[in-house]
């Protein structure tokens, strides 16, 4: 900032800002008079394991970031897979890790506390189970860096299904099935359904067809209102046209969302993609707990110290004025 910046901002503020760490600005930068730096996280302390963390790969201090995970911090855990067949995966993925819960735990929550099958179906006992399924799923989650490959979303999701399945808690096939979460790929106004909305297919009753007879049992998926009213939209599968199964998801996806548990696995090649910028989102996704996933030592400390870098100016070909913006990894 440059000196009448800062001036206002201590004058309305009331704060002096000596040791703030502010960069100085000699005034030939206007866009930077009017750009905040937010510094206080509120997902989790600065002094937590999850904070130093960040902060670390933020800087690009590879060694750094490597020691925190030995400094003892109870929500940091570190994997180092033996393999792709290593056990100690799926144990992390459904179990978790000292108190942070895996993907068992809102399948569990799900058919322990599921009301019994002769409440009415107008009964408000349907809605909150639905909405306390929702709630454990989002006590954990499993960010990729990449789509494809045995490391990348498209691999892992099945993979994930079929260890809940041998766990007696998915009766998993190839398409609907109770207990599935789904990811809103791409916005539906027809069902006010946004891009990054996560639901749960679920067995509800609906009215029985005959007087007396027995309410039928209808596969739904149940999805947080975008409106602020705390309560749940149930919709048919069949209406539902771009989701997709979220037991992995990519970072990219995972932007603007938090989960008490966040689960980060590296692929065992470099990857363009993989840089700090990435690490750190993934790694801030999470609020109580982060797990990194290491599947080949030594990529996680490469791509602490790669970034993306932006460069931005006139263009031969370009209109006066006109700006082109190129993104190159660092």
């Amino acid at each position: 900032y440059d000196s009448q910046t800062r001036a206002w901002l201590e004058e309305v503020g009331g704060e002096c800002l000596a040791e703030a760490g502010l960069q100085p600005g000699d005034g030939r930068q206007p866009l930077a008079q009017r750009t905040v730096m937010l510094r206080h996280s509120r997902r989790f302390g600065s002094a937590s394991g999850i904070g130093r963390l960040a902060r670390a790969v933020n800087a690009r201090a590879a060694t750094q970031a490597r020691e925190v995970f030995g400094d003892g911090f109870a929500d940091l855990n570190l994997l180092r897979l033996r393999g792709e067949q290593d056990g100690a995966l799926e144990r992390l993925l459904l179990d978790g890790f000292g108190e942070a819960r895996g993907y068992a735990h809102y399948l569990q929550k799900l058919h322990a506390t599921r009301p019994d099958e002769n409440c009415p179906v107008e009964d408000s006992a349907w809605q909150t189970w639905a909405a306390g399924v929702l709630e454990a799923f989002d006590g954990f989650q499993l960010l990729c860096a990449v789509r494809r490959g045995p490391w990348g979303v498209e691999g892992l999701n099945p993979r994930i299904a079929g260890m809940l399945q041998r766990r007696g808690l998915l009766e998993a096939d190839s398409g609907w099935y109770e207990g599935r979460p789904v990811l809103v790929v791409r916005n539906d106004y027809s069902l006010g359904l946004m891009n990054g909305d996560i639901g749960i297919a679920l067995r509800l009753p609906e009215p029985a067809e005959a007087p007396g007879a027995a309410p039928n049992q209808v596969l739904r998926v149940a999805f947080p209102r975008n409106d602020g009213s705390g309560t749940l939209r149930f919709i048919l599968p069949s209406r539902l046209n771009a989701v997709e199964t979220v037991f992995a998801m990519t970072v990219h996806k995972s932007q603007g969302s938090e989960f008490a548990h966040t689960a980060l696995i590296l692929p065992d090649t470099l990857n363009p993609v993989l840089t700090k910028e990435l690490l750190y989102t993934g790694i801030t996704r999470a609020r109580h707990w982060f797990s990194l996933i290491e599947t080949r030592p030594g990529i996680f400390d490469e791509a602490v110290q790669r970034q993306v870098a932006r460069r931005s100016g006139l263009m031969d070909g370009l209109s006066p004025g006109a700006e082109a913006a190129v993104w190159t990894i660092g």
